[in-house]
């Protein structure tokens, strides 16, 4: 994502999206009732008999719907229109879906911008100049393929290897070969610079040695870790995300930061020094008794939630905001999706 220009006073930002995750995070920071402006196309008919054609227009939507469709990589934001040109071609206070797709640039008006939503922006900035983490989770039954993106955790298709004991030696061994040719590819198409490969047993040690004996490691152009996990299941990715091992490489990462604050407010539960739901965070940061919010971005377009924020932002609280997606944000929302730690 960049940031094309930002006129505070006028509360307009103007973004480029050049990445599925621009689009996820564009989604975060855009709520009902903000305005939404964008090239785009819409039909005109010149008459009531005329098919129509389609004609670009610039317009100006309120959003009233907001959707993000992974599949398609597009953005649909719809509303009523309130700007539009040529005028011609529109018509004030009609419904119309902006699709924004990769490569597009669109205008977002708020009244204001709270600073913690800039901070959702200026991460996304920064996460699309960031080399990602892929990780390989497998055993000798199948493999995982993970990418940590800016947005959190994307489980790819897995891999199976269709190995068995019945098999003999010689079939056994070329099997294995060509499950670990697989994903050889898979990790070639992770555009990342280093790999994690982890799992249980020693599979992930055969791996290294078919990588290693015939070269196809050096070749990969990516460094790889090997490490132990539990299990090659999604639960033995969060194992890995989690273990001190690769703090170092996660420090950075955001999703790492969500773990960590949620194992502290998890251990300040039983001595009240966490509090959950919105009337209890309100009265927390009321008391100057929270130093740190947590909240889903699910929760973000409710208003009681923007009032909160803008509560701890003027006490000088820091407010995180979590994937609702991933595994700390569904444990969030079991808390109500906000929280306090003191």
């Amino acid at each position: 994502m960049r940031i094309v220009k930002f006129h505070e006073d006028e509360g307009t930002l103007f973004l480029k999206l050049e990445t599925l995750e621009d689009l996820w995070s564009a989604a975060r920071i855009v709520f009902s009732g903000d305005y939404v402006r964008s090239r785009t196309l819409r039909k005109f008919k010149a008459s009531e008999s005329d098919k129509g054609e389609m004609k670009e227009v610039m317009i100006t939507v309120q959003v009233e719907k907001i959707e993000l469709d992974k599949n398609a990589q597009r953005l649909r934001f719809t509303g009523k229109i309130t700007e539009g040109r040529p005028l011609e071609y529109v018509v004030l206070g009609s419904y119309h879906t902006i699709n924004a797709a990769l490569g597009d640039m669109i205008e977002i008006r708020k009244e204001r911008w709270p600073s913690y939503m800039m901070k959702v922006v200026k991460e996304a900035v920064r996460e699309s100049k960031r080399a990602r983490l892929g990780i390989m989770a497998i055993d000798d039954e199948k493999a995982q393929p993970v990418l940590l993106l800016g947005y959190g955790i994307d489980f790819k298709s897995e891999l199976y290897s269709h190995l068995s004991k019945r098999m003999s030696q010689k079939e056994f061994q070329e099997q294995q070969a060509k499950y670990f040719e697989a994903i050889l590819r898979s990790m070639e198409l992770m555009d990342v610079s280093t790999v994690i490969i982890a799992g249980p047993g020693f599979t992930k040690d055969e791996l290294k040695r078919y990588l290693d004996d015939s070269g196809k490691a050096k070749k990969l152009g990516k460094r790889l870790l090997y490490m132990q996990v539990s299990n090659a299941e999604r639960s033995g990715v969060y194992e890995l995300i989690r273990s001190d091992a690769v703090e170092e490489l996660l420090k950075n990462e955001h999703i790492r930061e969500e773990f960590v604050l949620m194992e502290r407010f998890l251990n300040g539960l039983s001595s009240k020094a966490s509090r959950y739901g919105i009337d209890n965070v309100s009265g927390a940061v009321g008391d100057y008794e929270a130093t740190v919010v947590i909240v889903n971005d699910s929760a973000l377009p409710d208003m009681a939630v923007q009032k909160l924020l803008s509560k701890a932002e003027s006490r000088g609280v820091k407010v995180e905001i979590f994937n609702s997606q991933d595994e700390v944000g569904q444990q969030l929302h079991s808390f109500k999706d906000v929280a306090c730690i003191a």
